[in-house]
């Protein structure tokens, strides 16, 4: 298990058994979009902040369904796996980076109330 500070190395994992990864940021359980072919190149950028964070312009046009396992050390437990998009040729993840965020891309998508959406009146 790979652990930086706060932050460990997650994965995605595409159909096709292909793994890329990338870094969890624990504090606020959410996934650093840019994606590496190893570990090592994952844990370089986090030290070295080497990767410019934007997303590349074909990143969205090129995403596929992904799996994101958000620390190695759990791999298969489905507590620890979300799904998501991302783009092997922009080395970019794209969809959900959390697993709040796909609940709430899910509730979206299915006509649900938005979770972010502010109450208009009191509660009581």
């Amino acid at each position: 298990m790979e652990n930086i500070m706060a932050r460990t190395v997650g994965a995605v994992d595409f159909a096709d058994g292909k793994r890329l990864y990338l870094i969890f940021d624990r504090t606020v359980d959410i996934a650093l979009r840019p994606l590496f072919e190893t570990k090592g190149a994952a844990l370089q950028w986090d030290d070295e902040q080497t990767l410019e964070y934007v997303e590349p312009t074909n990143a969205v046009q090129t995403e596929e369904a992904v799996e994101v396992l958000t620390h190695l050390g759990f791999d298969g437990d489905e507590r620890f796996i979300f799904e998501s998009r991302a783009s092997r040729k922009a080395m970019w993840l794209t969809g959900p980076a959390s697993k709040l965020e796909m609940y709430d891309e899910n509730l979206r998508a299915s006509g649900g109330d938005d979770a972010y959406t502010p109450i208009d009146k009191p509660l009581n």
